[in-house]
């Protein structure tokens, strides 16, 4: 069976130890590195600067020699450098020709003047490295010009142009020096850097081990601490031998021992108490699930008792217009066959019974309505509103030109939406308006629509959700704002069936469309003043259940 093998743990001094001897070990060797460079730098200016001088004291000493070409004169001047470990060489020469030229070590190949790149045709001395290609070395090559104070007019004479002393150029002092001088000297600064810089990291890497021993020592107290109360026991207390920061912790972690000690004894106590608590709870929590279940059981039975209802009243609604059938058609064939045996009287009773049934079967039409809302809904579709109570008003257009009537129809949206439904919606609505009128006034019904956005949630729990929100607005009798609510019950009339004909339903099926759709419908009236009737509907719906 392969067994994991686990990880190489540091302690938090090992930690310590490597990060501060690692920050001495760099910070050292950065050090070093800057002191070295400086060093070489140092050196390699001032060897420069040493054979610019001897160059300008050789320009000088020279002059003369030069002008007369006395080679003897500068033999011996040449020779004077033989005793001067950085110089190389050195060449003289009388404008571009060479007088002399003596190397004091062997292959070195002098280079020519016309390797620099500035021109050396002026009072400067330049300088440039090279690279001996005999010996593969480095040398500094030094030109110093060799000028001389004459007055003149020749064209190489140098100087001001105001002034009355001119110099001219006669020759030229090169001068070679080596760099043995200064790679020894480098050396030199990289052994003694290096020396020192070990003895500087030994001394900081003994000073981080005794200040790591130290300061680690009250913390691994802790640690051995904190192990034992994690196994339970409390029973500790952390020694104090310092007056700094872990002192701190250390009394802190002391004064958090003896409180924990208080609140383990509080636990202790509490802990009965919870037991009982929980056995309460447990009993409590076992008879909200029994009532629940009880609900829930309560909740189906009355959901199915509905669903009953619903199918009672639909089959009740749909057998009892059979035997209205009958008694309309015997009455009309009594009257068509009897009636001139009847007495004015009987063929009033049947009249009477007729207008009974009439109003009968209405009812029950009505009926049938209210309780085919859900049983015998379409499913949702996109429905052109404007369409719908165009269809509509074709319908009772004998009842609008009966009564003198006037429908203004404003834009109506596209909704998802039952298409029959919304056609009964439009048409109850639309014919209350042009029923409910002040004697002796024409109708006029206002239906118009805008887009709002729900802030109430909805069925699909949409918070924010385009909704249209459809007007209805007549000039009717209007009725008292107080029964607003009470229109919308079944068969719940504000006025006297000899006043106004219906049987009570159309505003509760109007109702009860609105609501299928998930939806509202409220009116807002006075007396007299007309009656105003909002729907709001959603523009879209749900794909869930409201889809049948």
């Amino acid at each position: 069976m392969h067994v994991a093998r686990e990880k190489k743990r540091l302690n938090l001094a090992t930690k310590f130890n490597f990060l501060t001897i690692g920050v001495i070990l760099v910070t050292a060797v950065g050090i070093s590195i800057f002191l070295i460079r400086a060093q070489i730098s140092h050196s390699y200016r001032n060897l420069l600067n040493h054979g610019m001088s001897v160059a300008a004291m050789m320009s000088q000493n020279s002059e003369y020699g030069i002008y007369t070409e006395d080679k003897d004169a500068i033999r011996q001047i040449v020779k004077s450098l033989a005793v001067d470990a950085d110089v190389a060489y050195v060449c003289l020469y009388k404008n571009k020709r060479k007088l002399i030229c003596e190397s004091f070590q062997s292959e070195i190949k002098t280079p020519s003047l016309h390797h620099y790149k500035k021109s050396y045709r002026s009072l400067q001395m330049l300088h440039e490295e090279f690279v001996n290609k005999k010996d593969g070395l480095r040398y500094i090559d030094i030109v110093a010009p060799v000028a001389s104070a004459i007055d003149s007019d020749s064209p190489e004479i140098l100087g001001d142009d105001n002034g009355t002393t001119r110099q001219k150029i006669i020759g030229y002092v090169q001068l070679g020096l080596t760099k043995d001088g200064l790679r020894k000297r480098i050396r030199q600064i990289i052994v003694s850097t290096g020396y020192f810089t070990i003895i500087c990291v030994v001394v900081g890497i003994a000073v981080t081990l005794f200040l790591t021993r130290r300061i680690t020592l009250p913390i691994r107290d802790l640690n051995i601490a904190t192990q034992k109360i994690s196994e339970g026991i409390l029973e500790q207390h952390i020694r104090i031998t310092s007056h700094d920061e872990i002192a701190d912790l250390a009394q802190a972690f002391n004064h958090m021992l003896g409180r924990l000690r208080d609140y383990r004894n509080q636990a202790e106590e509490r802990t009965g108490q919870l037991v009982l608590a929980n056995q309460k709870m447990a009993l409590e929590i076992a008879e909200r699930k029994r009532v629940e279940r009880a609900l829930e059981q309560k909740t189906k039975e009355l959901s199915r008792s509905n669903s009953e209802l619903e199918q009672f009243a639909y089959i009740v609604s749909h057998d009892l217009q059979e035997p209205l059938r009958k008694v309309l058609a015997f009455g009309d064939r009594l009257l068509d066959k009897c009636g001139e045996t009847i007495s004015s009287e009987g063929k009033e009773y049947i009249i009477r019974m007729q207008n009974a049934s009439q109003r009968m079967k209405t009812l029950i039409t009505d009926l049938l309505v209210f309780s085919r809302l859900r049983t015998k809904a379409q499913p949702f579709t996109q429905v052109d509103l404007t369409q719908v109570a165009r269809e509509v008003l074709s319908d009772l257009e004998i009842k609008i030109e009966q009564t003198g009537g006037t429908v203004k129809l404003g834009d109506l949206p596209i909704i998802d939406a039952d298409p029959l439904q919304m056609r009964q919606l439009f048409q109850n609505l639309i014919g209350n308006a042009l029923k409910f009128q002040r004697k002796g006034g024409s109708p006029v019904v206002d239906i118009r629509a805008c887009m709002l956005d729900d802030q109430e949630n909805g069925s699909d729990g949409n918070a924010h959700r385009p909704v249209c929100q459809i007007t209805f607005e007549d000039n009717g009798i209007g009725f008292n704002e107080k029964y607003a609510d009470r229109i919308f019950g079944v068969f719940q009339r504000l006025h006297g069936r000899d006043e106004y004909e219906g049987t009570g339903i159309g505003l509760s099926i109007c109702k009860k469309i609105a609501e299928r759709h998930d939806g509202k419908i409220k009116a807002k009236s006075a007396p007299g003043k007309g009656a105003t009737f909002i729907i709001t509907l959603p523009m879209k719906q749900s794909k869930g259940g409201n889809y049948e």
